[in-house]
């Protein structure tokens, strides 16, 4: 069964990659708090209404019987020209109507990279890596892994300059210890926070002078390791936690320890790449619930309760803004069923206003 699983997956590939590879013109629809979240649902809009909607394991699962966990297949594309026809707030959300050119690219990896983005709808990162203990930035480390982020097509890493203040204040060293701070994430407008420490030492290369002792190189060998974390910053969850080590020889303590920082650089993107494409496969889920209240505390409890539901992976507070929350919700149940059993577990009172294929609207 699983090989004809991989030869279903491997057809769907081909036929979604290669039968609409030229660019194609479409008018879509986009809905969101303000008018870049709701130009970011136009695009996803675009991108999927050209490609095909996602194939995932509950789609699979209920088709053809097979129990497979985390095999999905996303739209990709490349999202050019943009024209906006009309925009503005209607029924306390933004929308916009757009023209826009979608340019499909049939290589695999272009599928791989966007399928994070997509999955975790184009989050906010922010990336501070620091020498050891102290305040100061690895800034080579931090552009690497920047970079890295916005080749996978993230578009809102935050400079590292913007979070710097916050080591002073412990809250990042808190954070990095695992001790959860609520509404983190509004102080600095970001989803999730690359954090890292990284330690670099270095030392003499000697070899034998088969005399009972040792003879100097000149040479030094530089070592450096960092261990990081990805943090979501509404809950203050550690979602990935990763050590990488590396080494570097030069001419004295400085050039080697930079050849080490040097190969940090790379090594520590690579793994940042990875661990951001594991949490959006995590998130594929798409259900969302929008939530009416100027009380943030009654979205926590909400999103603790949402929590504690059968079938729920995890729920990430997205947003939390002019009296309207958004929350998304990774479950293999559907938004109906939700909201059946939220209805009777949760500790606070709301309303369904109204509820679609993958989202509801409550008033709290």
């Amino acid at each position: 069964m699983r090989g004809h699983l991989l030869k279903f997956l491997t057809v769907l590939i081909f036929i979604g990659v290669f039968s609409t590879a030229a660019a194609k013109e479409v008018t879509v629809d986009g809905v969101g708090t303000d008018r870049d979240s709701a130009l970011r649902d136009a695009r996803r809009v675009a991108v999927e209404q050209v490609v095909g909607t996602f194939v995932d394991s509950r789609t699979l699962t209920n088709n053809y019987m097979v129990e497979l966990d985390n095999i999905y297949l996303k739209s990709t594309g490349f999202v050019g020209k943009v024209n906006v026809l009309s925009e503005g707030m209607e029924n306390g959300m933004y929308k916009v109507r757009a023209v826009i050119d979608v340019d499909q690219n049939p290589s695999p990896e272009i599928l791989q990279q966007v399928q994070a983005v997509m999955a975790l709808n184009d989050p906010r990162i922010a990336v501070a890596v620091f020498k050891g203990n102290t305040t100061a930035h690895e800034e080579a480390i931090e552009s690497a892994i920047m970079d890295r982020l916005i080749s996978l097509n993230f578009t809102h890493v935050i400079d590292p300059n913007v979070v710097a203040g916050l080591h002073n204040a412990q809250m990042l060293n808190s954070l990095y210890n695992g001790q959860p701070i609520s509404g983190v994430g509004s102080s600095f407008g970001a989803d999730f926070i690359v954090l890292a420490k990284c330690h670099t030492t270095s030392r003499d290369i000697k070899i034998p002078d088969y005399k009972g002792g040792y003879l100097d190189t000149g040479l030094n060998n530089g070592q450096t390791e960092m261990v990081a974390k990805i943090i979501r910053l509404d809950t203050g969850d550690i979602l990935e936690t990763f050590t990488v080590e590396t080494s570097g020889i030069g001419e004295g303590t400085t050039t080697a320890e930079r050849a080490a920082l040097k190969n940090m650089a790379n090594q520590a993107a690579a793994k940042v790449d990875e661990k951001f494409r594991r949490i959006g496969a995590r998130s594929s889920s798409g259900l969302q619930i929008i939530a009416s209240t100027n009380d943030y505390n009654k979205v926590q409890t909400l999103a603790n309760d949402l929590r504690n539901l059968p079938g729920v992976q995890s729920v990430y507070i997205r947003e939390h803004r002019d009296g309207r929350a958004i929350l998304d919700i990774d479950s293999n149940q559907s938004i109906d069923s939700i909201m059946l059993l939220l209805s009777g577990r949760s500790s606070i009172r709301f309303v369904i206003e109204s509820t679609s294929a993958n989202t509801a609207r409550l008033k709290i």
